[in-house]
């Protein structure tokens, strides 16, 4: 059986097309860990910079074509290593683009101006996992 860790992105993607079970231990932790390892190297691969939460539901549908783990499990994978940052995606900024303005306002003529209200400041939600080799 090969351990999750000696995946690499290239097993995981043929697995994912197959439609072939990951070889996991039978415990619960184990079987999270393996996600998560999964999820990270999916997540990794893709434009996870400029679009986060696309990226996100791209692994999620991966995934959930596969079928061997459930929508709440790679929520949960996702939910753990979520992280508010004020460093903003393209992806954001597309959506918020008030948020847009004034970070082009900030980042040139008027940087003083917006200074102090950092605490103010809409927040990104982003995912750092850790980086399997």
């Amino acid at each position: 059986m090969l351990r999750i860790s000696q995946f690499d992105l290239n097993e995981i993607i043929r697995k994912i097309k197959d439609k072939s079970p990951f070889d996991l231990k039978d415990s619960e932790r184990s079987r999270l860990r393996s996600l998560r390892v999964i999820v990270s190297k999916l997540y990794y691969s893709l434009d996870y910079e400029k679009e986060p939460q696309a990226t996100r539901e791209k692994v999620t549908q991966l995934l959930l074509y596969h079928g061997q783990f459930s929508r709440d499990e790679i929520d949960k994978t996702f939910q753990s290593a979520a992280k508010e940052l004020t460093e903003y995606s393209i992806e954001f900024l597309k959506q918020h683009p008030e948020i847009a303005q004034a970070e082009a306002l900030k980042s040139k003529e008027f940087p003083d101006e917006i200074e102090g209200k950092e605490e103010e400041r809409i927040k990104e939600i982003k995912y750092r996992f850790p980086h399997y080799t």
